[in-house]
């Protein structure tokens, strides 16, 4: 039992938690139909500007499929300076013979980032299990890859109602380092106000959230999402995994009920 009633790992005082976000916090499916009438308004407005856009699902494809498949060939290499996707973007629209403005793409990078919102599924553990720890007095932060539109992915937050459950929200979109880069954690852990030794990292990936995290002098927990073999946790150092994300709690207080 951990004697001072505070949240601990391995004996250890924990009085910060960070968070990944996409297949942790929520899960994504992607939203055909959503993203389909999104590419008939982004076409309607680039009309609408004097532009002449092929018909919405060439747009999807060569636009928003293009930029998606450069994140992931992004991911698969070795470089962890963030992707700059609204410039991919822009340099699609570009090929396509469409010179938008920054308004203009601004704008309709909004309606495509807005489209995803359909596919968005919250888990239900995730504000309760944020509170809970709040309540206990443990900051809670957001730690995530991801280099899309920076408002748009604030304004998910809201949408969903979860920026009022977090403490610091970090983006590697705004860092320009995507875990497992330390630059990252170091930003994140900035923004939430505790110290590395303190703070434990909570996600679904071994490299990025529990390797990186590690390597940035911090602890972790594995969020098991998806099938992962007990030699890959072995190997990668992770403290402990877990099948729920509601586990975090009674992880760190030893299962003590206040």
């Amino acid at each position: 039992m951990n004697p001072t009633g505070g949240a601990s790992l391995d004996g250890e005082a924990v009085s910060g938690v960070l968070f990944d976000y996409g297949n942790t916090l929520v899960t994504f499916d992607r939203p055909e139909a959503a993203l389909a009438a999104a590419y008939v308004r982004i076409a309607a407005r680039l009309r609408a500007v004097g532009l002449e856009p092929p018909e919405p699902e060439i747009l999807l494809r060569d636009v928003h499929d293009r930029v998606e498949a450069e994140l992931a060939a992004h991911m698969r290499g070795a470089s962890l300076e963030e992707i700059d996707l609204v410039d991919a973007a822009r340099r699609a629209y570009a090929d396509l013979g469409l010179q938008t403005d920054a308004a203009v793409l601004d704008e309709v990078l909004r309606l495509e980032q807005e489209a995803w919102w359909v596919g968005v599924s919250v888990d239900p553990q995730a504000i309760p299990t944020l509170d809970e720890l709040r309540r206990r007095g443990v900051r809670v932060g957001l730690c995530s890859n991801a280099p899309y539109r920076v408002r748009s992915l604030h304004d998910q937050l809201t949408h969903f109602g979860l920026d009022a459950h977090l403490d610091s929200i970090t983006f590697s979109g705004e860092i320009g380092w995507r875990k497992p880069s330390q630059r990252i954690f170091e930003a994140a852990l900035v923004a939430l106000g505790e110290p590395a030794q303190r703070t434990v990292m909570f996600g679904d990936s071994i490299a990025d959230d529990v390797a990186g995290a590690h390597a940035a002098g911090m602890r972790a927990v594995l969020l098991r999402r998806d099938s992962r073999s007990i030699a890959d946790e072995t190997q990668t150092g992770a403290t402990i995994a877990v099948n729920e994300l509601g586990e975090i709690v009674p992880l760190l207080f030893e299962y003590r009920r206040l």
